[in-house]
């Protein structure tokens, strides 16, 4: 499996992981609704849009959710900034779902500034040469946490992936000592004042601890089995973003997820067969209020 530890370890630093990716501070909510009344999926003509878009549509239909629309940047965001800044500015009140290639993100969190949006959680998707997806994602809480319903999905379509995840707000102290599980999965805490969840499936927690250049020599205490996921709710898609839309867009409209006690986790899982699934795409996913 085909790892970037550059990119693996951004998500381990939530704070460092937002700048990297552009992010400014003012963007982030403090106590966003869980289910929003309403709920677009903006489209900037990406390669990953339909398969995306198939994903939300199937958590819609899970979560009986029927306020929600699908907007399209005619020509995409660099064509369509005019629509953007109009749809920014007569969608008050709507929670907003949107995915961009790396170059419009830049331009989108520009226009979302003056509009004063509140970012809820974003995320980097990609699939590499081998079939390995990696995503890096950060939330401003567990509330608003993605990784565990993305893994949920991911292990049962068979292919390698990595996913970490942060968050900006810190809430694990007034959460039960929980940890996520799957079958396959072995889960591990770090001994930490701030603790990181390490899920492996596949590897060894020592090679786990490798691929995420994480201190071997600290203390890791092993987790039983707990609880798992609502993710496999839904039939398995056999393409990656379909599952990434499905997972994204699931938390944004409030499904239940497992609060994990920690400040930030991992989800690795290295398959037998490393075949390509779905289409070798990379683009970002924002969810925000507006």
């Amino acid at each position: 499996m085909d790892i970037d530890r550059r990119t693996l370890m951004k998500g381990m630093l939530a704070s460092g992981a937002l700048l990297a990716l552009g992010v400014p501070s003012w963007a982030f909510a403090d106590h966003p609704a869980r289910r929003p009344k309403h709920c677009m999926l903006v489209l900037s003509g990406t390669g990953a849009d339909e398969a995306f878009a198939r994903g939300t549509q199937a958590a819609c239909a899970a979560m009986t959710y029927k306020q929600f629309r699908t907007v399209q940047l005619k020509g995409g965001l660099f064509t369509g900034i005019d629509q953007m800044v109009n749809l920014l500015d007569q969608s008050r009140g709507a929670r907003l779902i949107a995915i961009l290639d790396d170059a419009s993100a830049v331009i989108f969190l520009e226009l979302a500034r003056p509009a004063g949006v509140r970012m809820l959680s974003m995320g980097t998707h990609a699939c590499s040469t081998d079939g390995a997806c990696r995503h890096d994602l950060a939330s401003t809480s567990h509330d608003h946490s993605a990784g565990g319903l993305l893994a949920s999905q991911l292990i049962l379509g068979q292919g390698s992936f990595s996913i970490v995840e942060s968050y900006l707000h810190d809430t694990s102290g007034g959460l039960a000592l929980t940890a996520w599980s799957a079958p396959g999965f072995r889960s591990y805490r770090s001994a930490t004042p701030e603790s990181i969840h390490l899920h492996c499936s596949g590897l060894s927690l020592l090679d786990g601890c490798r691929l995420l250049t994480l201190d071997t020599t600290e203390k890791w205490i092993s987790f039983q089995p707990q609880v798992s996921d609502r993710g496999s709710m839904t039939p398995p898609s056999e393409n990656w973003v379909e599952s990434v839309g499905y997972a994204v867009t699931a938390s944004a409209l409030g499904m239940d997820s497992v609060k994990e006690s920690c400040s930030c986790r991992a989800f690795l899982h290295q398959a037998t067969d490393n075949a390509l699934i779905g289409p070798r795409e990379r683009f970002m996913s924002f969810v925000m209020d507006l």
